[in-house]
């Protein structure tokens, strides 16, 4: 609404194509044309405030705000009900996407197969995309709706709100969306450690809290709730153990990529007998280096040798390092059996891009077209997106360097030779090319991917690069469903949404992947 613009038009309205009841319509449109107005002069009215005025005011906005957030709970349960609904068949023939309902019975409109087909897995996805909400946004309204709206039952009769003193609060714009989401999670997680009225008492207490304090005080006061029903924690069962088990891969720290892992007993200890084998505390000579090395040289002493002419050295790696060293040994000794299970059509492999001339230049200095000015660097890898040149140049080292000559807008050229079944030489020029699932704001790496022709094989269509285009499993089904449409602008696939997703049917392309590429 900040632009001027109203439900139902334009690119703020992403579900545009849909009609809305008429009471839901009318009264929308009436509380968008008065914040619309009060938007419109706020900003010259709020200058000329007093104390007293700019509290006042400050504080019937943030009453509105509670109420749009109410809605957006709603509109979220609304969208991952219909949604529902389309998947079990169950719904009213207009709920599936019919622009009037009178139109049902005429037969015009989309299908439920097409609304089910519009390439999101879920009612999560589809409210991130359509939105333009993230997608954690997204995943909390959904889950915030299962606590505080009606829910609906096998038979299809109205189940009451499963916290029923914080819902009556949130439906009167009592608390705030975050609020309730801390208050629902905090009775979620000592559902099962106490009776139903110590569940009640703490629903009250926590709302009350909530009446009159800010998330932050109802955050801490809901702490204080689980430490004084759960003082001692319960000891995790097996079955608890093994849904936290995992290895994680969290935000970088320090130019440092974090991972961190839970493993069970037997998991830990292959691990730990991989990663030993670089921890022998002996000295270690200066031999050719082992998967297990670090590379890294360390001081000698000086004045030893050996009839067999080498210099023993002093390796003062830290523990944390040489089980690190280890760790990755192993895995760099795997990957060069080439007896790991194929990945993607390919045998698995560390894989890298990067521009031929930041491959041999630095990113500063004259190119080969002899200008000075600074580039933005094309190096990417699979798992880790963009990275510096110079680690791609130390992976070069020892690795083998397949040449893909890609043109101004990503189309890799001169790769060629046909048959059904895309053969290794053009699925690493489609890895090259897309470096991920090509479908719009999909970040699912190439190892994971699927080769597609863009026109089908049986219709005529060639095994080249042009006609092909990395997927991933979901969105491969959801374009042989036949919905969304594939077309090669300069042999790179760009994307054609049904109308039902964008009435305009923009064209538009995956940018996660390569985001210096429009």
């Amino acid at each position: 609404m900040g632009n001027g613009t109203r439900v139902g038009e334009g690119v703020a309205a992403p579900l545009s194509g849909f009609a809305l009841g008429s009471l839901g319509a009318d009264s929308l449109e009436d509380g968008a044309a008065a914040l619309d107005c009060v938007r419109a002069s706020a900003l010259r009215q709020a200058s000329m405030f007093d104390v007293g005025e700019a509290a006042a005011f400050a504080g019937t906005v943030e009453d509105i705000a509670r109420t749009v957030e109410y809605l957006q709970i709603v509109a979220a349960q609304a969208v991952e009900r219909t949604r529902g609904e389309c998947a079990s068949g169950k719904a009213p023939a207009w709920r599936a996407g019919w622009t009037e309902r009178e139109d049902a019975a005429q037969g015009g409109g989309a299908s439920t197969a097409a609304v089910l087909d519009d390439g999101y897995r879920n009612a999560a996805e589809f409210l991130r995309a359509s939105l333009r909400i993230t997608i954690k946004d997204a995943r909390s309204r959904l889950a915030l709706a299962s606590t505080v709206l009606p829910g609906t039952g096998m038979t299809g009769e109205q189940l009451p709100p499963r916290r029923e003193e914080l819902a009556a609060a949130a439906a009167d714009a009592l608390v705030s969306a975050r609020s309730a989401t801390l208050i629902g999670a905090a009775l979620d997680d000592v559902q099962l450690l106490t009776d139903a009225g110590t569940i009640t008492k703490m629903e009250h207490a926590l709302t009350a809290t909530a009446l009159e304090s800010d998330p932050d005080f109802v955050a801490r006061a809901a702490r204080r709730w689980i430490a004084f029903i759960d003082q001692d924690g319960h000891e995790p069962s097996e079955e608890a153990l093994r849904q936290i088990q995992g290895a994680f891969i969290r935000k970088p720290r320090h130019g440092l990529q974090h991972l961190e892992i839970f493993a069970t007993a037997e998991q830990f200890e292959t691990l730990t007998t991989v990663m030993n084998a670089a921890t022998n505390p002996r000295l270690t000579s200066k031999e050719p280096a082992s998967p297990f090395s670090s590379g890294k040289s360390s001081s000698r002493y000086s004045g030893m040798g050996s009839a067999a002419g080498w210099v023993p050295e002093l390796d003062r790696r830290s523990r944390a390092q040489k089980l690190l060293d280890g760790l990755v040994g192993g895995c760099k000794h795997a990957l060069a059996t080439g007896k790991l299970p194929a990945n993607g059509g390919l045998k698995p492999q560390v894989m890298v891009t990067i521009d031929y001339r930041d491959l041999f230049n630095g990113l500063k200095g004259q190119d080969s077209t002899g200008s000075t000015q600074v580039r933005l660097s094309s190096a990417a890898s699979t798992f880790q997106g963009p990275i510096h040149p110079n680690i791609i140049r130390k992976i070069a080292c020892d690795a083998d360097i397949l040449p893909v000559l890609l043109g101004s807008e990503g189309r890799v050229l001169g790769i060629g030779r046909t048959s059904r079944i895309f053969p290794p030489h053009i699925r690493k020029a489609l890895n090259a090319r897309d470096q991920g699932c090509a479908f719009p704001d999909c970040t699912m790496p190439t190892p994971w991917c699927e080769a597609h022709h863009i026109t089908y094989w049986s219709q005529g269509g060639p095994t080249s690069t042009d006609n092909g285009v990395l997927l991933c499993s979901h969105h491969h089904q959801v374009i042989h469903k036949e919905q969304w449409k594939i077309a090669s602008r300069n042999g790179v696939p760009w994307f054609t949404p049904p109308p039902h997703v964008d009435p305009s049917q923009t064209a538009r392309r995956n940018h996660h992947h390569t985001p210096l590429r429009t």
